[in-house]
């Protein structure tokens, strides 16, 4: 039996004293706090429990504060979307209200007014923020979703990100829209922009139709010759009334003039219910453009058309040969049928020369003697006007072979000739989009040596024409081949003009010349190019892609840099319309194993598929022509202007001097490139001119200048109109073959040539032009001096002792030829200077068009010496060109939002294109409203959604947080009564111990 002792008593009393003073503290703890648990020993399953629930009831919370917001923003963007479809509806039926034919000027134009007012108030509907929260910017809410830029157009400045929000537990959901969701980018806008030219620029060219086509609808435009023949200078001259342009007869139309005419015309259409044109002016630099804007966004086409109503010239009265003509006494009656009528006598004093003196005396006609010397010339003052002379005596055999004692002969109508050589403005300033091929003179052949095969593309339709070997055509012939195998998509126009030989006094003349038109019978871009390497397309003037070489002689490298990334890309700038893209050439992806060299294929292959990528649709295609020799041909398949140049190296310390090269190697490169020339040559002191359309700039070479020198002068010197590149394959080494290459940045080709010395033809060895090596400053014109300048298929002679003496210097000058030739080729296909080289004179010929041009007759040698045709710096040779130019067959298309539809909508209003308003804009109104309600739909499901889970949460809150109670809370009464029986318990234990260890303390006194 255990022995009980006092201390046992003792220590047994004072723990049970203890627990129950721990269990009445615990449940004064709760009564304080409310609380069950304390600490996780209290009860680490509930307390386990409770923990969960309170993060759940927290995290409910927090989504409950993200729905606010959520249900916040979509509750605002709903607001603005409802103003936004107010402000469409009522577009739309400003829309359909000025569609109405009874409304007047002064009525479109406040209906246009208040559409302008609507664009801006659905601009500023669209910047709604909230907060200083955008709701259109994406995840840039600081920032003004759509601004004005500088031109005055409403751009997107968000981005397309979205603010979202944790909704419930790994859910993350979309709150906001972005700009682009609203006004998506999916209109489209088409323009035609032209090449600049100076702010002097005058259009000299032939009476001449624009035929200009929006989407489906198409209208003529007259561009009438400015052009007077007759005496200017009040001194009877050999070229007075000789039906040839000479110097200062032509007076040329500016383009703000162009764009007026256009703008006014009415007589084969209203043009401006189509398009708008206007003239954009850089006078900083002094060039202006040309630019037509559809007014419904469609496509634009122009082609350019000689005018067949042909002008009424001025009635002539030539006399026949009269060298054995001998004076006597006669009478010359001259009269009109409403007007002069003179009589004067002549005898046997006069000469031909008093007698045409005598003739121009009567008011109403001028008299000269010919260019022979031996006729007489009689013309009447006024176009179209008829005259009759009445002759007796010796003065029969000056004008008739008749020997009836009086003789009567009247002039006959003379109609100005049916020209296509001096005309097509549109293609001068890179805006025509039909292709017109070289011309052909009347019974010449197409000899097809090698394998003709070319190929068709437009739209969805396909055509390859393949013609033997062998064989020789007319452009007849070959225009019906094409049409056999094209079918009726494709227009295919021969047209032919009219032989000009003037007078037939002089040897002045142009004959007769065909050329070949092709476009689609739909407003649709048109690729045509070779399929093989013979060439024809590039020949006949009509292709539309550029060709690589072939790379069987020199293979294209990449150039070895010393401490440069030997992986680094080469860069090239691929242009298609006005769209830059930059290509990366990485050595893996271009460099063929066997044997090792860049495969011009491969390149290619990188530039379509980086390109086609960049743009988000299929811009451009190419085909190998001859996988041996590695040509490859690439092309714009939306037919838009195409242009490929070199960039400089990434390494800032070889930029902008130094490029990889690759472009230029493989011949694709825009405008001009140099042969190979070595890297060290060095050149003499000099002058090099170089000239687009819009501009020219001078560039000084130093004696000594090496050709990476010489290119990065002509850098800093022409600024940013130029793209001017440098290629050396060893570097820092000398001694390897370099290559240049300058192109317009505008797209128009250029001629570069040497004022002075010879830096541009012997060191860089890219000159273009036709520079004379014959010294003229002393030069004047032989008995029977012709000189015959061939341009584009067609020749042109020009009798050097019947030209105007434009410097009034008496006699017939080397000044007078240049200005000869640009009267007679009016400025656009052939242009004619001087420059002084060490005391010599020389005869430049250019080509603002890029064309070959060639001279010849006999004044050639004088004036040319040893140079008859000008050098072709192409990087893939044509028999038209001479340098790498691609034609455009299609406007510039550009993709934009509702706010460019609204600019478009204000222009069609203005202009009251009705069937537009009602065929188009209408149309792309109702596919914005569309979009508009989509992103409604959207809005209103996600607002439904986000204020059905609020909803939710705030229900499953109530549940958790009454279980987070039970779990967690203590019962109040059920705990006082617990504290109150703890309290009484303890109590009682202090009493008992009490009486326990008191009679203990005095058993143990005692």
């Amino acid at each position: 039996m255990q022995r009980v002792s006092n201390p046992m008593i003792q220590n047994l009393m004072l723990s049970d004293m203890h627990n129950n003073l721990s269990r009445l503290l615990e449940y004064q703890h709760q009564l304080a706090t409310g609380k069950k648990h304390s600490r996780p020993s209290d009860n680490p399953i509930d307390v386990v429990r409770e923990l969960s629930l309170e993060t759940a009831i927290l995290e409910n919370e927090q989504y409950i504060r993200n729905q606010d917001d959520a249900v916040s923003w979509l509750s605002n963007t709903d607001t603005a979307f409802n103003q936004m479809m107010d402000i469409a509806h009522r577009i739309r039926e400003l829309t359909i209200y000025a569609g109405n034919g009874a409304l007047g000027e002064g009525e479109t134009e406040a209906i246009a007014a208040e559409i302008s007012e609507l664009q801006e108030e659905l601009r500023n509907t669209a910047n709604y923020s909230v907060e200083g929260r955008y709701l259109l910017s994406g995840l840039s809410t600081g920032v003004r979703p759509f601004e004005r830029d500088a031109s005055g157009n409403v751009a997107y400045m968000g981005n397309t990100g979205k603010v979202s929000y944790e909704v419930e537990k790994g859910v993350i959901g979309d709150v906001s829209f972005h700009g682009r969701e609203v006004f998506p980018v999916e209109y489209t806008s088409n323009t035609l922009t032209s090449v600049e030219v100076p702010l002097d620029f005058a259009w000299t060219g032939r009476d001449e139709i624009l035929q200009i086509a929006v989407g489906s609808r198409s209208v003529k435009v007259r561009l009438s010759e400015d052009w007077t023949d007759e005496n200017i200078n009040g001194v009877d001259d050999l070229t007075d009334y000789n039906r040839f342009r000479d110097s200062g007869e032509l007076q040329g139309l500016t383009l703000d003039r162009i764009a007026e005419l256009i703008n006014e015309s009415l007589n084969m259409g209203d043009a401006s219910r189509l398009l708008s044109v206007s003239v954009e002016k850089d006078m900083d630099v002094g060039t202006q453009r040309l630019v037509f804007t559809s007014h419904t966004g469609e496509p634009i086409q122009v082609t350019g058309w000689p005018d067949t109503d042909r002008v009424q010239e001025a009635q002539t009265i030539l006399g026949p040969d009269a060298s054995a003509w001998t004076a006597a006494p006669g009478t010359i009656r001259v009269f009109f049928q409403q007007g002069e009528d003179v009589t004067f006598t002549i005898d046997g004093t006069d000469t031909l020369d008093t007698i045409a003196d005598k003739l121009t005396t009567v008011l109403g006609v001028a008299a000269r003697v010919s260019a022979d010397g031996d006729r007489l010339v009689v013309t009447a003052d006024e176009p179209g006007t008829q005259f009759s002379m009445e002759l007796t005596g010796a003065a029969r055999a000056l004008f008739s072979a008749s020997t009836e004692d009086t003789v009567t002969v009247t002039s006959l109508p003379v109609e100005r000739p049916v020209d296509h050589s001096h005309i097509d403005f549109a293609s001068l300033l890179g805006m025509e989009t039909s292709l017109k091929s070289r011309q052909f003179g009347d019974g010449e052949l197409i000899t097809i040596g090698d394998d003709l095969h070319l190929r068709f593309e437009s739209g969805d339709n396909r055509a390859e024409l393949k013609i033997n070997g062998g064989v020789s055509l007319t452009i007849d012939e070959l225009a019906e081949r094409i049409r056999q195998v094209a079918g009726d998509w494709l227009e295919v126009v021969v047209q032919e003009d009219h032989s000009e030989t003037g007078l037939g006094t002089s040897g002045s003349q142009e004959e007769l010349t065909k050329r070949l038109i092709l476009r689609p019978s739909a407003n649709e871009p048109l690729a045509v190019f070779d399929k093989n390497t013979a060439g024809y397309a590039l020949d006949l003037g009509f292709s539309t892609a550029i060709q690589s070489r072939n790379d069987t002689g020199s293979d294209t490298v990449f150039p070895s840099i010393p401490c440069v990334d030997p992986n680094m890309a080469a860069l090239v700038r691929v242009t298609v319309g006005g769209e830059d893209f930059t290509v990366k050439l990485y050595p893996d992806d271009v460099i063929s194993s066997t044997p090792p060299k860049v495969d011009q294929t491969k390149v290619m292959e990188q530039i379509a598929a980086q390109v086609n990528e960049a743009a988000g649709e299929e811009l451009l295609g190419y085909t190998v022509l001859d996988g041996t020799t590695g040509r490859v041909s690439l092309y714009a398949k939306n037919g838009e202007s195409l242009r490929i140049v070199d960039l400089p190296i990434s390494d800032p310390s070889f930029s902008p001097s130094y490029t990889a090269g690759i472009a230029m190697q493989m011949g694709i490169s825009s405008g001009i490139t140099s042969v190979p020339i070595p890297d060290n040559i060095t050149s003499g002191a000099g002058t090099i001119r170089i000239e687009s359309l819009g501009r020219t700039v001078d560039v000084a070479v130093s004696a000594g200048d090496t050709p990476k020198i010489i290119a990065d002068k002509i850098r800093s010197a022409a600024g940013s109109w130029l793209d001017v590149n440098y290629f050396d394959p060893e570097l820092p080494a000398t001694g390897s073959d370099a290559l240049i290459s300058i192109a317009a940045r505008d797209g128009s080709p250029v001629s570069l040539y040497d004022v002075e010395g010879d830096a541009a033809s012997a060191v860089l060895q890219m000159d273009n032009a036709l520079r004379g090596d014959a010294d003229v400053s002393a030069w004047a014109p032989a008995a029977g001096d012709l000189l015959t300048i061939s341009v584009d298929g067609y020749s042109h002679t020009i009798d050097l002792n019947v030209i105007f003496d434009s410097n009034d210097s008496g006699a017939i000058d080397i000044e007078d030829v240049a200005a000869a030739i640009n009267a007679r080729f009016q400025g656009q296909d052939v242009r004619a200077s001087l420059v002084n080289d060490g005391g010599a004179r020389y005869l430049v010929l250019t080509s603002p068009r890029g064309y070959s041009v060639e001279v010849s007759g006999s004044a050639q040698a004088a004036l040319t010496g040893t140079v008859t045709a000008m050098p072709s710096r192409a990087g893939a040779p044509s028999a038209r060109y001479n340098q790498n130019v691609v034609v455009r067959t299609a406007s510039d298309t550009r993709k934009t939002d509702f706010f460019g539809v609204m600019d478009n909508l204000v222009n069609s209003v203005k202009a009251e294109d009705r069937e537009g308003l009602s065929n188009i804009m209408l149309g792309q109104i109702d596919q914005f409203i569309d979009t508009l309600l989509k992103c409604r739909t959207s809005q209103g499901a996600l607002l439904k959604r986000y204020e059905n889970n609020q909803a939710r949460f705030k229900q499953n809150n109530t549940y958790i947080t009454d279980l987070y109670s039970k779990v967690s809370d203590i019962d109040m009464a059920e705990t006082s009564i617990r504290f109150a029986m703890a309290q009484a318990i303890y109590q009682s234990s202090l009493a008992v111990i009490a009486k326990i260890v008191q009679p203990t303390l005095v058993d143990f006194l005692r």
